[in-house]
């Protein structure tokens, strides 16, 4: 039996693979960091990220131009207001019989710190054809001037929080305590 196939059905069947190929989940590979913005990536968030990349069996490249794949890292950080860090709440307020009211500060000096919220999001594309194969996301919210509110520290818990998620795509950003 000899089954003849038309260059129209042959062109479509190619076209089908490539698709199909374009929504494949990336297979780790050569991979260039650079960030959404064009500015330089902060360095704690750029060494986070390569090493997340790394523990995500990618291979981070120095530069631009090469590698199978290239990641695209927007970090976003607002401030959400201030909160008192660092000390024990005043007790409340006594009264006295004569109508005065007495206040009594916290000792150590509680202090307003900054809450700040940040967010990671890293796209990976084919460099070859600049095609968006992956993205995650993370945000958190710290205290500016605790341990936990560190830039080193919120870089690593958000880039190890992203790609922990590879190659699987989540709906959104993930929230991080």
């Amino acid at each position: 039996m000899l089954i003849l196939i038309g260059a129209a059905a042959v062109a479509t069947m190619a076209q089908d693979t490539s698709i199909a190929a374009s929504n494949a989940v990336p297979v780790p590979g050569t991979i260039t960091i650079a960030s959404a913005t064009g500015a330089a990536l902060p360095a704690a968030f750029d060494d986070a990220v390569r090493q997340a990349m790394l523990n995500a069996r990618f291979t981070p490249l120095p530069g631009q131009g090469h590698g199978l794949y290239a990641a695209t890292i927007a970090v976003t950080q607002k401030s959400s207001g201030v909160v008192t860090a660092g000390s024990r709440p005043a007790p409340p307020p006594l009264a006295t019989l004569t109508g005065g009211v007495s206040l009594s500060m916290p000792a150590g000096g509680g202090r307003l710190s900054d809450l700040v919220v940040t967010e990671l999001k890293v796209t990976i594309t084919r460099r070859s054809d600049a095609q968006p194969v992956w993205s995650g996301s993370a945000v958190t919210a710290r205290v500016t001037g605790t341990a936990a509110g560190a830039t080193d520290i919120v870089a690593k818990t958000l880039a190890d929080a992203v790609l922990a998620q590879f190659p699987h795509q989540a709906a959104g950003p993930i929230s991080i305590p």
